[in-house]
């Protein structure tokens, strides 16, 4: 068993801590997402309260958090390993950040767990250079990194489980431990109080790290997928399937490998059997979740999260994201041009 700890429908916290918790964590209130028993999140469109925060806590509601707040920036980055294997891989980059003054914060989960840094407050595209940087040094493969996108163009974007609360498909709750393989601390409560005041990793130690990092490109440059074919005469859904790369676009919201495949994010994946076909820009489950173009991914995605996967709401999304790609690349192109 991963977890050491019982639901506790009894804990009662003091307000000021569950508020100090909320703001380690929380990067919006405006809206949340909430985990079914399936163990899958949906949007709530309201603000959320601390008290829902307490209700999380003591393990009667299972609460997630966004990675972005509405301006596109983070104030926590979070490494999350999906097997055993890169578990392992995790505590040691954990072993090697210690060392070097930066502290880290280690959650089991249930098929591995996470690596939480805490930051002062970055861009995303910042937050995400970063982190890449940092497993790249360490020759990380196939770890997922939160937040998955650079900035928000629709929606809230990439969640992660708040900490404490009852998955509510395994029924445990995820504790945290040290580097060295030790619970944090005995209790819940007593963990509760170390993340409510978490060490925050230094701007010196940040920039340290993104000096080696590669030059900052946006995402959506990637997003483009060449037709062989005249677009002109296309409908809107035709036009979006024919212009958008499935493999760059599916890229920020599902981890693949250098084959392209990847555990599914639509059912409980244990062995990678979701893929992309980058030549024929489609996608497909082999476990029996279907697959096809980027508006099909885009749909079941929508649905997965608690938003209208209808037809046509996600086109006009995607709509939105093509042009958002469009003007950052007009931008781009004339500030070379001044250069």
């Amino acid at each position: 068993m991963r977890s050491e700890f019982e639901p506790q429908p009894f804990l009662e916290l003091p307000p000021e801590l569950v508020s100090a918790f909320t703001q380690t964590f929380l990067h919006r209130t405006d809206c949340f997402p909430i985990q079914n028993d399936n163990g899958i999140f949906y949007m709530v469109k309201r603000p959320l309260t601390t008290a829902m925060v307490a209700s999380h806590l003591r393990g009667t509601m299972t609460l997630g958090v966004y990675a972005l707040d509405p301006e596109s920036r983070a104030h926590w980055i979070c490494f999350d390993a999906d097997t055993q294997e890169q578990w392992e891989s995790l505590k040691q980059l954990a072993s090697s950040l210690s060392s070097s003054d930066a502290t880290v914060y280690l959650e089991l989960s249930r098929r591995g767990g996470h690596l939480w840094l805490f930051t002062p407050p970055l861009p995303g595209l910042e937050a995400r250079r970063f982190g890449h940087e940092l497993l790249r040094e360490h020759n990380l493969e196939g770890i997922e990194l939160y937040p998955r996108q650079d900035r928000l163009v629709t929606g809230p974007g990439s969640l992660v489980r708040l900490p404490f609360g009852v998955h509510r498909k395994s029924h445990h709750i995820y504790h945290f431990i040290a580097p060295d393989g030790q619970t944090l601390a005995p209790t819940i409560r007593d963990q509760i109080h170390l993340l409510a005041s978490p060490f925050i990793v230094s701007q010196a130690f940040i920039e340290s790290i993104l000096t080696r990092a590669p030059a900052a490109t946006l995402v959506e440059q990637s997003l483009p997928f060449e037709p062989n074919r005249d677009v002109s005469k296309m409908t809107l859904s035709e036009r979006l399937k024919a212009t958008i790369s499935v493999l760059s676009f599916v890229s920020r919201y599902v981890a693949l490998d250098e084959r392209h495949a990847g555990f599914c994010p639509f059912h409980d994946d244990q062995i990678k059997s979701f893929s992309v076909n980058a030549e024929a820009n489609y996608w497909h489950c082999f476990a029996g979740c279907g697959g096809g173009s980027i508006i099909d991914f885009w749909q079941r995605w929508r649905r997965t999260h608690g938003q209208d996967g209808s037809f046509t709401e996600t086109v006009k999304e995607l709509r939105i994201i093509l042009l958002t790609y469009k003007d950052i690349k007009r931008t781009t192109h004339r500030r070379r041009k001044r250069k």
